[in-house]
């Protein structure tokens, strides 16, 4: 007697734990299976009013790309200026999402994303091509994945920023930022080369600082349901602003320090970047 695998357990077994893809992006894969509170409780110092809790389970194994994409890769899609192994910034989400689908173009996947006349029309979940993290993604691997407990900051709850934490408002980011922190330095006054800094428990780069980056979920103020359960939420399906997530050169005070921490945006600043992430079979078990 033999106990055959799914297809989606022979499409998991099959799957290298981490590979580079042909723009040269090292994606590494993360099985979840975990539920965790994102956001932050009102007591929590730093906390904002767009911190509502939401309680997410994450169900889906994914690939993340280990670092910020940079401006060398981005420009085999697309020129743009400036040192190539720094991370692409002052781009779009928009700009972002084309991105991810021509990496899925680059190895015959079914885009994930819609978009026609330069705008969003929707997302394919079903589909295993290049997408940017999702919001609750991006703070599982950066609260909690790799670690005992979750944590409040990317190295863990402690105010005291570590040594070579990341690229944050240090001491020498002073009079070029509105905060710093004192007695802090990373050795950059703004962006550095990705991967500057040691990784990460998770595995990853430069989840702490150098700039912010592009999620795939539309941003909004919707307070979350409570105590129930969010399976591998992607938000709305379409909107015109974007959320963003993480600290950057820039951030020099607890609440953006924070993993929690989340903006709207609907254009590029020259301290947001992105990376990118795909479904190992695709959302809601792909093609079964």
């Amino acid at each position: 007697r033999v106990t055959l695998q799914t297809k989606m357990q022979a499409r998991l077994a099959e799957s290298p734990q981490r590979y580079t893809n042909a723009a040269g992006i090292t994606l590494k894969l993360f099985k979840p299976y975990s539920t965790f509170v994102m956001r932050a409780p009102r007591h929590e110092k730093g906390q904002r009013a767009n911190d509502f809790l939401r309680t997410v389970k994450l169900s889906m194994p994914f690939y993340v790309s280990t670092h910020e994409v940079s401006r060398a890769q981005y420009g085999r899609f697309r020129p743009v200026q400036g040192a190539g192994n720094e991370p692409v910034t002052s781009i779009s989400w928009i700009e972002a999402a084309l991105y991810c689908n021509w990496l899925s173009q680059q190895e015959k996947k079914t885009p994930f994303y819609t978009i026609r006349g330069g705008q969003l029309q929707g997302s394919d979940i079903t589909s295993d091509g290049y997408r940017l993290v999702s919001e609750a993604e991006w703070e599982w691997l950066a609260r909690k994945a790799s670690k005992a407990k979750q944590s409040r900051f990317t190295w863990g709850d402690d105010t005291t920023i570590p040594p070579k934490a990341g690229n944050i408002a240090d001491e020498y980011a002073k009079g070029k930022t509105s905060h710093y922190v004192p007695n802090y330095s990373d050795g950059f006054a703004t962006v550095a080369p990705i991967g500057s800094f040691p990784a990460e428990l998770m595995g990853l780069y430069d989840l702490t600082g150098n700039v912010s980056e592009w999620v795939h979920d539309v941003y909004t103020l919707v307070p979350g349901s409570g105590q129930a359960v969010e399976v591998d939420p992607l938000g709305e399906m379409v909107g015109d602003t974007h959320t963003v997530k993480g600290s950057n050169w820039r951030s020099g005070r607890i609440t953006e320090l924070r993993a929690a921490y989340r903006e709207g945006e609907k254009t590029g600043r020259s301290d947001i970047g992105f990376r990118v992430a795909r479904y190992v079979y695709g959302g809601e078990n792909g093609d079964e």
